[in-house]
């Protein structure tokens, strides 16, 4: 199974030389996840389920229909345009999770475990029509999206204490990612056509032939 990881780009270059390691950072303060792990998703479908809940806690902030628990947070929610802004620029990186015990679930997967840097690629799409990669998490999601309908994405993970229902939990999740996939429906249809394809690079190349070269014209963030 791979799993992703969805980080910023000025942690790249600590993670190519330390990995990642448990921490708590301000994705999972906005979705108020307390825990002091390394997160993850299960495949597409479960970068797919995290990115729209991701959008939704934001929204619902940003609207004032919710508060968040992190106060600093709530502040740099308010002052941002949108959820891009919010985040900022950023990538998807995808590592074999063979060996990696999901304590969690599929969408809002962790583990206390460290994980080392030779793991970790970049997913960059590359297309037909130029030699340019696209890196961007923003596009990555909608090539994932385009790639996933919402009726097969289904909930599983262990269980615990409070855990939902998988079946109640899936017919949420699949509601919430079909009211995603009808309001940005260009976006994703972008990616249907098969004129681009997914890609892996190994994150210590990524970060020293893109990030550290201020003369590459062949890159779209």
């Amino acid at each position: 199974m791979n799993y992703y990881h969805m980080t910023s780009l000025d942690r790249l270059d600590s993670i190519s030389k330390i990995g990642l390691i448990p921490r708590n950072e301000d994705n999972s303060k906005l979705i108020d996840d307390k825990k002091t792990k390394v997160f993850f998703s299960e495949g597409f479908a479960g970068a797919i389920a995290l990115f729209v809940d991701f959008e939704i806690v934001y929204e619902n902030i940003k609207c004032g229909k919710m508060k968040s628990a992190n106060k600093e947070i709530e502040e740099k929610v308010l002052k941002s345009k949108n959820l891009s802004e919010f985040l900022g620029e950023g990538v998807y990186l995808q590592f074999d999770g063979t060996d990696i015990e999901n304590e969690r679930n599929f969408e809002n997967g962790c583990t206390s475990k460290v994980v080392p840097p030779e793991k970790f690629y970049v997913s960059v799409l590359k297309s037909k029509k130029s030699d340019s990669i696209i890196f961007s998490r923003f596009e990555i999601i909608k090539y994932m999206m385009s790639k996933i309908t919402p009726e097969e994405i289904e909930y599983y993970g262990v269980k615990y204490k409070d855990s939902p229902n998988f079946i109640d939990a899936t017919i949420r999740i699949q509601e919430k990612v079909k009211r995603y996939y009808i309001s940005h429906r260009q976006e994703i249809e972008k990616y249907r056509n098969n004129d681009y394809w997914l890609e892996y690079l190994s994150v210590t190349d990524f970060v020293k032939e893109y990030l550290k070269s201020n003369t590459n014209s062949d890159l779209t963030v």
